[in-house]
């Protein structure tokens, strides 16, 4: 089995410490860790000096503050329409054919397992996404093609984290504005766990189940195996137009049950029939509200992955909404 390592402030604290998770206890880490970067250099270059680290005297999980455990000098990565339902809640019908969409997120999304998520001024469609993150374990630096043989060299963590979305934003405009609409601060909250992988973990990689719970009613839960462009074949991808380096994050993308249900007949109208986009916006943010409710102030959020034997667990994230 892997370690589970966080990210944690204690009472008096001067800046966040690392530590191992264990039985709803912290085991802090006597190193000298500033990113989630050396952590991982520490725990795969020298793993005896760092189990050796490894304090025996636990900190009770709840007396401390639990931070992101991927620090933001790194590039985030990310999937679009992974999931075949996901695709059609999306307005696509073609199944598991279509093309890996993969765009950016700004790290300074970034927020931890706990933090309130901040609903921007003028937001109206704010939706959530759970997604699988995967953490490089080796710089990749030219074109690749990657197999699944190669994912043990390459993948050394796995994350939890949440793609929080301003539908109005991203789709609010002609130019289709997805990396504005994902990057506002506390869009992205990962963690509690950073799971560096051991030997025979990814066998577990299509094994993990995704849950999200929107105020106590699960709205999202699927299984990996139901990954479209799974790891390796996105890594190649990658590859062919981006350096990327030990610590970045690429996140795999989300099942359906999503709050955004866009039917393809109207979205194409509402996008190619209104020129000014500030009326293009009024009409596609009608037809959403009208179709369901968006994340409003005073929701809690609840994300859960682990695996189906229940060997890894990526902890739970638990958020609330709150207006900016």
């Amino acid at each position: 089995m892997g370690t589970s390592v966080v990210r944690y402030e204690s009472i008096g604290d001067r800046a966040p410490c690392w530590g191992v998770l264990r039985d709803a206890s912290i085991f802090p880490v006597d190193l000298e860790m500033g990113s989630h970067r050396e952590v991982m250099q520490h725990y795969f270059n020298d793993r005896s000096s760092f189990d050796a680290a490894v304090s025996q005297a636990p900190i009770p999980l709840a007396d401390v503050t639990l931070c992101a455990p991927i620090s933001s000098d790194v590039q985030l990565f990310c999937q679009g329409l992974n999931y075949a339902d996901h695709r059609a809640e999306g307005g696509l019908d073609d199944g598991a054919n279509g093309e890996n969409l993969i765009f950016a997120k700004a790290p300074s999304s970034i927020c931890g397992p706990t933090d309130d998520i901040v609903r921007p001024r003028g937001c109206e469609l704010l939706d959530y996404e759970i997604e699988l993150g995967i953490v490089l374990k080796s710089d990749v630096q030219s074109p690749q093609i990657v197999a699944e043989s190669d994912l043990e060299h390459l993948i050394g963590g796995l994350v939890m984290a949440n793609d929080v979305s301003s539908r109005d934003v991203q789709f609010g405009a002609t130019a289709l504005q997805w990396f504005k609409g994902k990057s506002y601060r506390t869009f992205c909250p990962m963690g509690p766990v950073l799971y560096l992988l051991d030997a025979g973990d990814l066998a577990q990689l299509y094994q993990l189940q995704l849950t999200l719970k929107l105020n106590g009613e699960v709205k999202q839960n699927a299984t990996t195996d139901l990954l479209i462009h799974k790891p390796a074949a996105t890594l190649s991808e990658i590859s062919t137009f981006s350096d990327m380096r030990m610590g970045d994050c690429i996140l795999t993308g989300t099942p359906g049950g999503v709050l955004l249900n866009i039917d393809l007949r109207t979205g194409l109208s509402i996008l190619l029939n209104f020129t000014k986009d500030e009326k293009r916006r009024a009409k596609f943010v009608a037809a959403q509200l009208a179709r369901t409710r968006f994340l409003q102030p005073g929701d809690v959020l609840e994300l859960e992955i682990r695996s189906l034997d229940g060997n890894i667990d990526l902890g739970c994230q638990r958020n609330n909404i709150v207006e900016a």
